[in-house]
């Protein structure tokens, strides 16, 4: 599956709320997460996620860019009970640990487009938004920010 996302580092997350607010987007997640990326040579990662005690699994392509338009496939998350079960799978895969990453994430949806709004307090602190969804809608929702 294709995501099709604009994500980009902003100063404050203030602005996207209030937009989300005021243009009918329903606020449909809230939570902390703490997610652990992995790198394989082929140019993928793996991320465990992990939120309210549920672990999740999945797999992006790995294209370190600073463009704010990212275009690249990712796997649905798979939810497992067991850690061992995922590094077991990951170190079959030859995935090796990178980073670690400490979030507070909402996430806001209308029809096709869905702000993820995030404030990463670990390893640094800073705030990211990220809109993802059918490349029309996105691409006027990010044109409307004027970003």
């Amino acid at each position: 599956m294709n995501e099709y996302e604009y994500s980009f580092k902003v100063e404050s997350i203030e602005r996207y709320i209030d937009y989300c607010n005021n243009n009918g987007y329903e606020l449909i997640d809230k939570v902390k997460q703490t997610r652990t990326l992995y790198r394989n040579s082929n140019k993928t990662m793996a991320r465990i996620t992990i939120n309210d005690n549920k672990m999740f699994l999945d797999f992006k392509e790995d294209n370190l860019t600073e463009d704010i338009l990212k275009i690249r496939k990712e796997s649905l998350p798979l939810e497992f009970n067991d850690i061992k079960s995922i590094n077991s799978i990951l170190d079959f895969l030859e995935y090796k640990k990178d980073i670690t990453l400490i979030r507070n994430r909402k996430i806001y949806e209308k029809d096709n487009v869905k702000f993820e709004i995030d404030e990463y307090e670990s390893p640094e602190v800073y705030n990211v938004v990220a809109i993802e969804g059918e490349k029309e809608e996105v691409d006027k929702v990010y044109n409307e920010l004027e970003v």
